[in-house]
């Protein structure tokens, strides 16, 4: 799990994403005895798809996924 810094518009249309202006294309929320998980798919600009996770109400984010490495 990687803690991601995002922020979810007041409209619940967009998100900001490590400092960049992401589309949210798709939210599902699941609730079992009271604690809920939100996910988001969010699109960049360039059509990068992302899929972000929140457990306390969009107040942060969290992902499975693992950046890519620096072929360098």
């Amino acid at each position: 799990m990687i803690n991601i810094n995002a922020t979810l518009d007041t409209d619940e249309k967009y998100m900001t994403v490590e400092g960049v202006l992401h589309s949210v294309i798709g939210h599902r929320s699941f609730d079992d005895f009271g604690n809920t998980l939100e996910s988001f798919k969010v699109m960049d600009v360039m059509g990068n798809v992302r899929i972000l996770h929140s457990n306390d109400d969009a107040l942060s984010f969290f992902t499975d996924e693992y950046p890519p490495k620096s072929s360098t």
